[in-house]
């Protein structure tokens, strides 16, 4: 019996359909609130949702969903009730935000005190009297805020490298600062700022953080913008009398972008990208616009046939089409049909097919298809050395990393002078995500960093052990 093995490498796809965020989403806006224990900090929250009809309790709409969580941060001596027509318009969209009013203004406290919202509205999917039971989506998470709240929820990126995006209104800079630690952010970067900020302004700010980041990045500028008018409420317009944008105009430019950059990475809806990073964002006058995007891993790839025994000469392959949520990527698929496993007799290999059928003639012979081909959407993209997280910790830290192929890796631990403590990985691995925990009960507080060695990729990241 001669085997017939299929490789499909999916690289990149370009797409066409938008939808329009300026307007109001499908949803009407529930609301809720919840006091929150964090490490003895109460948390008092408000949380908005979709819902059937508008209101406080309002039912959920439990007919659509999953729901994505969103923490929003507010700013420094502001409240959270100060931006609820930004709750409300995400809410519309199938987003829950959840808004804490902060204790105090520790600003690394606040980066885990966003997290810990974002974790309660995950938690609560599996809460059977919740309202958002089963409703949840656990895969991807998203932060914003505006000032201190912004830069917080940048912070919370930096320390949590699961968070998909951060997209924050007029980020301040923080104690520690993130302007340090944008390169250690996972998640896309969205950095909504005021070209008039006279409380944050942009050079001092959220230019060097755009500077620092690492893609997928942008920096959208609202042209007479200035840094109160992010809010709804008008009292604390004295502090920052610049700009000459209304602050209904102001806030409907937010919420358009806030909702274009959210659907796009949380819903995963390409349709948003003409107005995330599009032709539609690049050419639009009432913002200066910089970006930087890289090549993102395809979604949604799987084959449908062959499948089992074939005893047929002339083959079609069949597979589920895929697509890029940068619709600057364009898609190439890979054909290799060999008779081992190991690829060593390769007899059919198609290089830049664009459609997702083929047909072929083979030789007479029993060919067995698999059954068991996994989805290219199942693997990494690339190799990849998170953050780890938390970070501070104490003392058990975990340590995320990629790996798109088969290969041997070395993890290993070092003092902040260099010396190696210990290799807490070493050895072959197949392709795929791992989670590593390091355990520093038997070493001092202080800096330490953790290497990443797999074949011809390397990586260093610091962390910090606090006790």
């Amino acid at each position: 019996m001669k085997k017939l093995v299929l490789i499909v490498i999916i690289h990149l796809l370009f797409v066409d359909c938008f939808a329009q965020p300026n307007n109001r989403g499908p949803y009407e806006a529930g609301w809720t609130s919840a006091i929150l224990n964090r490490q003895g900090r109460t948390l008092n929250t408000i949380i908005y949702y979709p819902s059937f009809v508008e209101g406080s309790e309002a039912q959920i709409d439990t007919l659509h969903g999953p729901y994505q969580p969103i923490a929003f941060g507010h700013g420094f001596f502001m409240q959270n009730s100060y931006y609820i027509s930004h709750f409300k318009h995400l809410a519309s969209y199938g987003f829950v935000v959840i808004a804490p009013q902060f204790p105090d203004n520790n600003h690394f406290q606040l980066a885990y005190d966003l997290l810990y919202c974002v974790n309660y509205i995950k938690n609560q999917n599996s809460v059977p009297t919740s309202r958002f039971y089963n409703l949840i989506d656990l895969t991807k998470s998203g932060l914003s805020g505006h000032s201190m709240g912004g830069g917080a929820s940048l912070l919370a990126a930096a320390y949590d490298s699961t968070i998909t995006v951060v997209a924050p209104l007029a980020a301040a800079e923080t104690n520690p600062s993130v302007i340090n630690l944008m390169n250690q952010i996972n998640g896309v970067v969205y950095l909504i700022s005021a070209q008039n900020d006279g409380i944050t302004p942009p050079p001092q700010h959220q230019i060097p953080m755009y500077n620092n980041g690492n893609p997928v990045k942008a920096l959208p500028l609202i042209k007479g913008a200035n840094h109160t008018k992010f809010m709804d409420t008008r009292i604390w317009d004295w502090t920052d009398p610049n700009g000459y944008l209304t602050a209904p105009q102001q806030l409907s430019i937010t919420r358009k972008y806030l909702a274009s950059v959210f659907n796009l990475f949380l819903k995963e809806d390409s349709s948003y990208f003409k107005y995330a990073f599009g032709n539609v964002a690049q050419s639009d006058t009432s913002i200066i616009f910089q970006y930087q995007l890289k090549p993102l891993k395809p979604k949604n790839f799987n084959l449908i046939s062959p499948q089992g025994t074939l005893y047929q000469i002339e083959v079609t392959f069949l597979w589920h089409s895929t697509y890029s949520l940068n619709m600057y990527d364009q898609i190439k698929y890979e054909l290799i049909v060999a008779t081992d496993e190991q690829f060593n007799n390769i007899v059919l290999q198609i290089s830049q097919l664009t459609d997702t059928t083929y047909t072929s003639q083979f030789q007479n012979g029993q060919y067995n298809a698999p059954t068991n081909i996994k989805s290219e959407e199942n693997l990494p993209f690339e190799f990849l050395l998170t953050q780890n997280y938390p970070n501070p910790f104490n003392p058990v830290t975990t340590i995320r990393f990629d790996l798109p192929k088969n290969v041997s890796v070395k993890l290993t631990i070092y003092d902040m002078l260099g010396k190696e403590l210990e290799a807490i990985v070493n050895g072959k691995l197949n392709a795929g995500s791992y989670e590593v925990k390091w355990d520093g009960i038997k070493y001092p507080s202080g800096v330490y960093y953790y290497r990443l060695l797999a074949e011809e990729f390397t990586e260093t990241r610091k962390m910090i052990l606090v006790k």
